[in-house]
């Protein structure tokens, strides 16, 4: 475990996935959550089915509050 999170955090690129303009397109075509540029800039793939589903989960709960 000790050198997962090390390896981890020895390498932050790898952490972040830091993806090219045609690798984003590929990630958000491909579904995934979270895609972050070359400059480190992160987004929400808004058409991800699970950033859809965890959304309406908050606003359910906004809504019973």
């Amino acid at each position: 475990m000790k050198k997962m999170l090390y390896s981890l955090f020895a390498s932050p690129d790898r952490l972040l996935q830091v993806m090219s303009h045609s690798e984003i397109q590929d990630a958000i075509e491909d579904g995934e959550r979270i895609v972050v540029d070359a400059d480190g800039n992160t987004s929400v793939n808004i058409h991800c089915q699970r950033v859809q589903e965890d959304f309406q989960r908050h606003v359910d709960a906004l809504k019973r509050a």
